[in-house]
């Protein structure tokens, strides 16, 4: 007399049938209707920022690039934030200037040449919300110097001048970024900032 129940061996077939199905699906970029939207870090959703090219008012006709570069390289790094192309369909613009070079000569020879020169940059920023309001980013933490070494050779100088520089557009390029984040994480609206908080109870 035959048994009800199914054999092992269909019960294997079936099973077979059922993943290698996942499989297909999966590399042909299928996804379930009911999946949760991409999201960034502690599962909170990506808050999307555009980075407009920067207004440039310093000498080096390079500048406003290499910072553009840095703020978005930055960004494209953090779990919580994504970069967007279009500024149009971003929760957040950031946009501004790069404002003109402090330079002054550190240290001199016995010949009253300078052989090291010290270099600021400083930003001027502020973030465009989707609703319409500006924040206007704290200059504080927007001017950083680094110092770079001169040389008899111009080329050598103006090299060493770009590599500070570059170094300065990463810093001020994370500090950026960390206020970004920041502002767009979800909060409740009564807490207060940690940092502010933080300097008070010092």
């Amino acid at each position: 007399m035959p048994r009800s129940g199914r054999s092992p061996l269909h019960l294997a077939t079936a099973v077979s049938a059922v993943v290698l199905f996942s499989s297909i699906t999966a590399g042909c970029g299928y996804q379930s209707l009911g999946a949760a939207a991409p999201s960034g870090r502690d599962g909170n959703a990506w808050a999307t920022v555009s980075v407009l090219a920067l207004e440039n008012d310093s000498p080096e006709p390079w500048l406003d690039r290499v910072v553009t570069d840095a703020l978005r390289r930055e960004l494209g790094l953090r779990g919580a934030l994504r970069l967007e192309s279009n500024p149009a369909r971003a929760d957040y613009v950031l946009r501004g200037r790069v404002l003109p070079l402090g330079l002054r000569s550190n240290s001199f020879s016995s010949f009253v040449v300078a052989l090291e020169y010290q270099v600021t940059l400083t930003l001027e920023l502020e973030l465009l919300r989707r609703e319409g309001d500006v924040i206007r980013l704290p200059a504080r933490a927007l001017s950083e110097s680094d110092v770079y070494l001169a040389s008899s050779d111009v080329e050598v100088t103006r090299t060493n001048r770009l590599e500070a520089l570059r170094h300065l557009s990463d810093v001020l390029a994370t500090r950026v970024v960390d206020r970004v984040e920041w502002l767009s994480a979800p909060r409740d609206e009564t807490a207060a900032d940690p940092r502010s908080a933080a300097g008070a109870g010092g």
